[in-house]
């Protein structure tokens, strides 16, 4: 499994292994995965408590800690979109299935 290396400040290490993931060639995805990647939704929990802080955001209310977890959720969120491109190009470049 192949991966691009890079220096980055230390985040989360949820959001650490995400960005490594994001990294992947996508020759090292294997269809059976890139399927599974294109399944995943967040919950509806947590799409709530994103539209709440994204709303105290706009109003100007945020507190520092909830500013955090918007922006950690807005991170994951575009490691996710990053995967599921991948996962997409994966799936295209292997024709389809039988």
């Amino acid at each position: 499994m192949a991966t691009r290396t890079r220096t980055r400040k230390p985040g989360p290490p949820g959001t650490a292994v995400l960005e490594q993931l994001a990294e992947l060639d996508v020759e090292s995805i294997s269809p059976a995965t890139a399927r599974k990647l294109l399944e995943f939704r967040f919950a509806a929990a947590h799409h709530a408590r994103v539209k709440a802080l994204s709303r105290k955001a706009q109003l100007g209310t945020l507190s520092p800690a909830e500013r955090q977890e918007l922006e950690e959720s807005i991170r994951v969120g575009t490691l996710l979109s990053i995967l599921q491109s991948r996962a997409r190009r994966v799936l295209k470049d292997a024709g389809p299935t039988p």
